[in-house]
């Protein structure tokens, strides 16, 4: 009387319950193990972040410039922009991302020296397809942009796009428009 469940009830709870049950354990221990290396891994993630987004600043900004010359700027709104530091120099780096092809963002740093020209930029292009938008990147494209003072930047003014690249070419320009926008109305003008 102590077992009082026939055979097929025991095969049938071992056969579907009991894989259901350990699946669901298993699950549960692989999702609390993944919580817990997110956890740790967050702060470093975050530092290495910060750690090359200053060393992008600094390839940007006038030679001889070092981290301790570097203020970063709180609070910005200036829509697209990511972050922006001045210099004791008062040179400033902004950096700026927008949806190249595929909806990826393409980032640009663009220094501005103290009379607000563009006197460096940095393109990171890497989510961009290799060999076509990824051009954006090439020297012989952001060289175009540097000693620009003009107000915003389109196609022809004061580069032409990228052949067969137009969404990653749009997207520097929008990039650069924006970090245009944020150092005059939020860096020099809150100067």
């Amino acid at each position: 009387m102590a077992n009082n469940q026939t055979p097929e009830k025991q095969s049938a709870f071992k056969e579907l319950v009991l894989p259901v049950i350990v699946l669901v354990v298993i699950c549960l221990v692989c999702s609390a193990l993944l919580a817990v290396l997110n956890d740790v891994t967050a702060p470093i993630i975050e530092e290495n972040t910060k750690a090359e987004t200053l060393a992008a600043y600094l390839s940007v900004l006038p030679e001889g410039t070092t981290d301790a010359d570097m203020t970063e700027l709180q609070g910005l709104t200036t829509p697209d922009v990511e972050g922006a530091v001045t210099t004791t120099s008062g040179a400033a780096a902004v950096k700026a991302a927008a949806s190249g092809y595929s909806g990826k963002d393409v980032t640009v740093y663009v220094a501005f020296d103290t009379e607000g020209a563009i006197s460096n930029i940095s393109v990171d292009a890497s989510t961009q397809t290799t060999g076509i938008g990824s051009k954006v990147a090439d020297e012989s494209f952001t060289s175009g942009f540097i000693g620009w003072n003009g107000g915003a930047v389109s196609s022809g003014s004061p580069v032409d796009g990228v052949a067969s690249a137009t969404y990653s070419s749009n997207a520097v320009f929008t990039a650069v428009n924006a970090a245009i926008d944020c150092y005059t109305n939020e860096i020099k003008g809150g100067m």
